[in-house]
């Protein structure tokens, strides 16, 4: 059951669709923060505030989108990505959704 902040629940079921990272990563762009490529041989990338170009600072990260993406993962992307500031209608038209 999705929490309280979250208001388009029809969507919020329809998460599950997102199978590729590169989606997170065009709604990443879409909504004007930074996606950084993993250098170290992992398959994953991070989304990363875009007033702190700093990669190693930890308070950069937003979140990270692994290569094997479900349900929960992307729940967990979506309340990152809003708890970092966006509004949830903004996340859903960057992913293409509403």
């Amino acid at each position: 059951m999705p929490e309280d902040r979250i208001k388009r629940k029809n969507l919020w079921v329809r998460l599950n669709s997102i199978k590729q990272p590169r989606q997170w990563v065009k709604a990443a762009g879409r909504l004007g923060l930074s996606v950084v490529s993993s250098g170290g041989g992992t398959s994953h990338v991070t989304i990363r505030d875009p007033s702190n170009p700093n990669c190693e600072d930890v308070a950069s990260l937003i979140a990270t989108v692994q290569k094997n993406l479900y349900k929960q993962a992307n729940q967990r992307i979506f309340k990152q990505i809003l708890a970092f500031g966006k509004s949830e209608d903004d996340i859903w038209r960057a992913l293409g959704m509403l």
